[in-house]
Parts: C-alpha cells; structure tokens; sequence
C-alpha cells in the first residue's frame, strides 16, 4: 500500500536538437521521355472526365484527383501545385483537392520535367516530385463505399436496393476553406433532392464534414457519383447488452453520505442514469440529454449500472459491508434513445461533442467513461472511425481522460457453440475479435474485460453440461483485443468485467445478465423491483478503470490527464493466468488481450518502503529530446532477487484520420545504463558536419525491455519493464530516460507537445528503498 509521495524526475540541463532519422525516399529512377508523358496523358484523362461532370445548380463539381506515390512528397509541395491533400492511406495513395481547375502548374511542372535538360544539370527538372508519382486518376464510386455497409453485403453501386429508404452518414472530404465546405454540402442536398433524398443532419468539426442522409437506393447511388464523397458508412449503434434475466438481493443496504461539496465528478456518457436509485440520488450532480425531447431517465437500464461502478467501482465489496458513502459525483449525458439508439436526426460526432463539452464547462468533468461502441465497425487495420478520432481531438483541447470500453463479442454461441470450450482463447486474436471504434482512440484509455470467477455457481455442481469458458484471472470470453490504429496496443488496460459459460442443456452462452454467478455486481435502473443486478460485458470492467482514474485524480487534483494514463498503465498487473492461458499464442498475445494489464490503484497512488515512483510532466519541441536523471542506489543494484524498472510515457498528439499516419507526431524513450551525461546527450543530439560521425553507443547501455520500443512507440501509451536478477553494480548508480518527440505532419505553429513520464523502482525482497534515495520536498505536480 503507497505510503509516500512521488519522487520528482530531474531533467538534465542542455536540451539540443534531436538527430532526425532518415526520411521517406523518392520515387524510383524514371526515363522522362516515357514518363512525363504517361502522366500528362493521365491528367489529359482526368480534366476529359471532369468536364463531363455536369454541375449542379449551377456550382460546377470538384475537381479531386487520385495520386498513387511510390515515395514521399511533402504537403507543401502539392499546395505550390494549387492542390490541397485531403486524405492519404496506407499504401501511398492521396486524394487531393484542385483549386486550379486546369492544373496548370501541375502541367507545368511535368513538361518541364520531360524537357531538355539545361547545361550543367545532372538531374531532370522537378524529378523528385514526378518520379516519385505512380499514377494519377479519379476516384470511383465504389471505392466511397465504407466497410459498415461492406459487412452488411452491399460490395458495389449496383447492390444497393434502388426502392429501398436507407439511413447513411456521408463524410465528405474537408477543405480547408470553409465557403468550399459549404458548397460541398450544397451539392450534396442537391444531388439527393433530386432523387427524392434529403439531408437531416450536418456536422462541421475542424477536420470532420459529415452529413447524416436518407434516401432510397437510387438516391444513394446518385451521391456516390459525387466526387467531393469521401465514404458513406451506416450511422453507429451502441452495443447495449439489456438482458436481465437474474439478480442479486440485498437486505439493509442504506445509502451513504453525499460527496463533499469540491469532490471530483466522473461523467458518464450512456443511456442516463435513473438518479431516483436511492445509493445513488445523493451522488448525482447533474445530467444533460442529447435531444430535446428526451427526459434524462435511463429507460435502457445500461447507464445506471455503469455509473454504479464508475462511482464506487466494487459494488459487490460495498454492498457486503454496507457501505454507499460517495466518495465523488457523477453527471450524466444521455445520448441514446428509448431502444438503446443514436438519434436518427443527430450524427454521433455531434451529440458526443456537445454532451462533453457542457459536462466539462458546467460540471468541471476530466474523466468521462463512454462504455457504448458500433458492433458494426470493427477495427480492420485501416482508418480511425470519425467517433475515435472526435474523442481523440477533445482528450488534446480539454485536457480530459476518456475511459472507452473495447466492445463485446455477441455471437459467440451461434459462431462456435460449444466448440467455444475448445477455440478460447485462440479466437480472441482473430480479426473478427477486434476493438470497436471507438476505442481505436489513441489518446483515450481503452479497456477490455477479464473473469472475476469462473461463473459457476452451486447449482451447477450436478449439472456436467454446464461449463466454464475461462477461470479467475483470464480474460473474458466477451471481450475485444487488439491491435489499434498503427498496429498500437490496445486495449490499454483491463479489468473485472464478468464473464460467461456454456450452458450444454440449452446450447447458449450465459453472461451475467441470465446468469448471476457469472456477472458482477451493479445498480439496477428500476430500484423498487430490486436494487442490484448481475452484468458482464467491458461496458462494466471501463467504470472500474474510470473509478481508478478518479481516485488517482482526487488525491493529484492538478494532474493532467496524461499523468492519469501514466500512472494506471505503470500499476499495471498482468494477471498469471491470463499470461499461462495466452503464452502458446505468441509473445504478444498477451499485450493485445491486455494491454498493461489490471490497474492497482493502491500503486498508483505514490510509494511505499520497497517500491519508489518517480514522475516529471513536461513539454517538449517537436524534433528534439530530454533527458531525465533516475537514481539507483547500491542497495537495489546488490540484494538478492528480482528488481525492475518501468518506465510509462503518455502523450496526447493531435489526429487526423485522413492522414496514413493518424498522429501529426510520436515520441519514444530509451531507458540507459553505464554512461554518463555527456555519453548520452552525444547519442541523441544532431551532429554538425564539421563534427564529424557521433561516437559509438554500445547496445549494453540500453536496456532491455518488454515490450521493446518497436511495438511500444506505435503508440501514445508507451509501458516497458527492464528486469535484473543479476548484481547490477557495474553500471553505476545513475540512469538515465531519453525521451524524444518527432514531427510527422503536425503543423510548424505546433511549438511544443505535452507528456506525462513515469519511473518506478521495484524490488522483490522488501529493501528499504524508498529511505536510501534523497528526498527532496515534492513538487507541485504541473498542470
């Protein structure tokens, strides 16, 4: 149990520009006589199709180009083109939008790229932007299909229904000026009217046009052909579990009292929250709704139980002892309907921003639990969903902690059967298994569920049939996995979520909403049949996490956010039985089931004798790097038994999902042994020519951690743990932490990026650690 306070970091004077590593090459070696005019007759073919494109009340179609690249070219370049990047994938391939309808300087450019070449020029005018492009051309219809409606068997325009009234979003591309985006929208509303079809909803964000849309079949196609279309996609649905076929009674369970008046308020954003439930009524501090018409009652049953457990986390423990003092408030946002829906009129980016925003202005919420995601869309490796990266975007602005469930798998009787006993926990890898947006947030903590029990209860004793999937420990048959968005770790954490068993005499998977053993404990939204009920499902093992937060936050109420996520991911446990259930599965199966495992608050909080928390937030200029000083004193280096050092770094980068590399910039660190300052600082810093080479940097100074840094820098989150069981004397008694920060497509007017480092020392003999290190006065921790 933490019995003293953090230790500060020291950062060492003489900060310099960080090495950059190489950047993207350019395209292969091209003949210019053959392929400057390829390309030319590649534009001549787009500038034929576009002026086929009849306008539309007027307002003449987008002139969008499709560049597929064989290297990188710099944003910059394309907009001395007239050419403005809209959105860029994976394998290269740019739309960009024209603001010269002629391309005249693109023309240009290649022309003179095919020309003579002058006396005394070794190269081809312009060669390293026209050989670095593959191809150029438009983008088809087709490909404006999003893999919601994929999955739901729509693969081309002519599958849709043509009589058939459907409800999409359309996300339309984002220029960057803001007339431009309304003539987007106008062109959108015109093309469906004149198929009968309308636009209910628009949403503009900073990087997001999205347009909620009802049309038939015909319609739809229609507004496919629209070039300013980037993908239509089916509008999410939260992935509710309702069922409540069982229950817990208790009796004399009296409430508590109320939280003090300055105490923290957890938000909740759910189904509302019924705060006539009399454990949770003197809690309450306030509750918003998503639309007009609704009240604030939660008349799905969902948001009440999440917001019992995100206020008093064990509600199993509390109800045993009797004991309902609230130890903060919650203030809930209600955002889905009487059936568990996203209002039709109101696209999902909107009612979340809005609920987020009032919640933090008028309530003063930094941690917010959303335990609802889209079953329809599964994380498949590509871009992030416009919900994830709307969470990602507020995380950075408001400096507020998402705490977002990893989804449930739902149909995993009718996939397997009781096969199931015999494929756990094999298919939690399998693609089908992944997180659901929006989880595949990158600046929000993300959690997934392992078992409280084994789910059997005495009943069962008799009953062969009746058998349980996984054991105490192990992750939940439910729950989704990684990875995330650039192959990142996710979830992040995990914790008690319930679980299920097959029950062999009706051939069904039992989760705690049919089966009480099976579930954990939380409030029932209709208290006068009964207060308590049975749940499983990551919707309820995020409000553990989001409880944890809480109390971390409570006791460091000056925090950031960032310093929240550090410190859960650094009291990370990961259970033994998940690590023996998963370990024939690959080194990192473990990871992408449970990220850094099952926080421990108690750790979190601060040190105690054997074990030592030391802790910097800081900033840092894109493309440089610092260095921080960690004292390891004699008495950890020479006992007997296992130490370990781990490190936690969490950064809050800003997005854009229309970028192949979703973080506009990374950061990374390196734990270092058997050097000295200046040895350090030579290995990092940018060396000028005159300087000559940076000396050598043996590979035994850097020490080796788990997860490595090739896996651990995908993303923002970033946990290792270096281990020793050997004398550790002959590297000295000072370590040191490199953390780097590295632009990507940040904007230059980015001057800096905030970051939250944790270091803690662990011994398994029980030294008196914390007492032989010099401790000076805390330090406020910086907001």
């Amino acid at each position: 149990m933490a019995k003293y306070d953090y230790l500060p970091l020291k950062r060492l004077e003489g900060e310099l520009q960080r090495r950059k590593p190489p950047g993207f090459g350019g395209g292969p070696k091209r003949e210019p006589t053959q392929h400057g005019p390829k390309l030319s007759g590649e534009i001549a073919t787009v500038l034929e199709e576009y002026k086929k494109m009849p306008s539309i009340e007027g307002i003449d179609p987008s002139l969008i180009l499709r560049v597929e690249l064989a290297g990188f070219v710099d944003e910059a370049e394309w907009g001395r083109l007239g050419l403005v990047v809209l959105s860029e994938d994976q394998n290269k391939t740019l739309l960009l939008f024209a603001t010269d309808k002629e391309l005249t300087e693109f023309r240009k450019r290649i022309e003179a790229y095919q020309g003579e070449l002058p006396l005394g020029q070794k190269a081809p005018a312009y060669a390293g932007l026209i050989e670095t492009i593959e191809n150029i051309g438009t983008a088809r219809p087709d490909d404006r299909i999003g893999e919601s409606i994929v999955c739901s068997g729509i693969n081309t325009l002519t599958d849709f229904n043509v009589d058939y009234i459907y409800l999409v979003d359309v996300e339309l591309f984002h220029p960057a000026d803001d007339l431009q985006a309304d003539i987007f929208v106008y062109r959108l509303e015109n093309a469906l009217s004149s198929k009968g079809g309308k636009v209910i909803n628009t949403y503009k964000g900073d990087n997001l046009l999205l347009c909620r849309v009802e049309g038939s079949g015909d319609a739809i196609r229609e507004i496919l052909q629209l070039s300013e279309v980037s993908a239509i996609e089916l509008p999410p649905q939260p992935d509710l579990q309702m069922d409540d076929l069982g229950e817990i009674t208790t009796e004399a369970v009296f409430p508590g009292d109320a939280p003090a008046e300055e105490a923290i308020a957890i938000a909740v954003i759910d189904s509302g929250i019924n705060s006539g439930h009399p454990l949770l009524t003197h809690a309450v501090r306030g509750s918003i709704v998503g639309k007009s018409s609704w009240t604030d009652a939660d008349e799905v049953g969902h948001g009440t139980s999440v917001a019992s457990m995100a206020l008093y986390g064990d509600v199993g423990a509390r109800a045993l002892d009797n004991s309902f003092d609230a130890p903060f408030w919650v203030a809930s946002a209600r955002v889905v309907d009487e059936k568990g829906n996203f209002p039709k009129e109101i696209t999902v980016p909107e009612i979340m921003e809005s609920s987020i925003r009032s919640l933090h202005k008028d309530h003063g919420c930094r941690i917010f639990n959303i335990s609802l995601g889209d079953p329809k869309l599964i994380y498949s490796g590509g871009r992030a969903g416009v919900w994830a990266s709307k969470l990602d975007e507020l995380a950075r602005e408001l400096d507020i902690l998402f705490v977002v469930s990893s989804g449930n798998q739902k149909d995993l009787s009718a996939l397997y059967g009781e096969q199931i006993l015999k494929k756990y926990p094999s298919y939690l890898l399998d693609p089908s298994s992944r997180i659901l947006d929006p989880a595949t947030a990158a600046n929000v903590l993300c959690v997934g569920s392992i078992a409280h029990a084994n789910g059997l209860d005495g009943e069962d004793a008799d009953l062969v049939g009746v058998r349980p999937i996984c054991e105490a420990d192990q992750p939940s048959p439910f729950t989704r996995t990684g990875p995330g968005i650039r192959g990142m770790i996710k979830p992040d954490l995990v914790d008690y979520g319930g679980t299920a068993v097959w029950d062999g005499p009706t051939k069904s998977l039992l989760n705690g909403g049919k089966k009480p053993s099976a579930g954990v404990w939380a409030f029932h939204h209709k208290p006068i049949d009964r207060l308590f009920r049975a749940r499983s499902g990551t919707s309820f093992s995020a409000p553990a996490v989001a409880h944890k937060a809480a109390i971390i936050l409570a006791e460091n109420p000056n925090a950031p956010a960032n310093f929240l996520r550090a410190m859960l991911a650094l009291s990370g446990e990961m259970p033994s039985a998940s690590l023996e259930v998963l370990a024939s599965h690959g080194k990192q199966a473990p990871l992408m089931v449970c990220g850094n495992g099952v926080p421990n608050v108690e750790n979190a909080l601060g040190s105690d004798d054997s074990r030592v928390i030391l802790y910097a937030n800081d900033d840092l200029m894109p493309d440089h790097f610092a260095v921080f000083e960690v004292p390891v004193p004699p008495l950890f280096q020479t006992t007997k038994g296992t130490r370990e050092i781990k490190v936690a770094l969490a950064f809050d980068p800003p997005v854009r999902r229309t970028r192949a590399d979703y973080l506009g910039l990374t950061m990374g660190w390196r734990l270092l042994r058997g050097t000295d300052q200046k040895t350090v600082f030579d290995n990092f810093r940018k060396w000028e020519k005159a300087e000559g080479d940076p000396p050598e940097f043996p590979a035994k100074f850097t020490c080796a951690t788990n997860p490595g840094p090739q896996l651990r820098e995908k993303g923002t989150l970033q946990c290792g743990t270096f281990s020793a069981k050997k004398d550790m004397s002959d590297y000295g008694d000072t370590y040191f932490v490199a953390v780097w920060c590295r632009r990507r497509w940040a904007p230059d007017s980015l001057k800096s990026q905030r970051f939250s480092l944790a270091v803690e020392l662990r011994h398994s003999a029980g030294i008196a650690l914390y007492s032989t290190l010099t401790v000076p006065l805390p330090l406020p921790l910086k907001a």
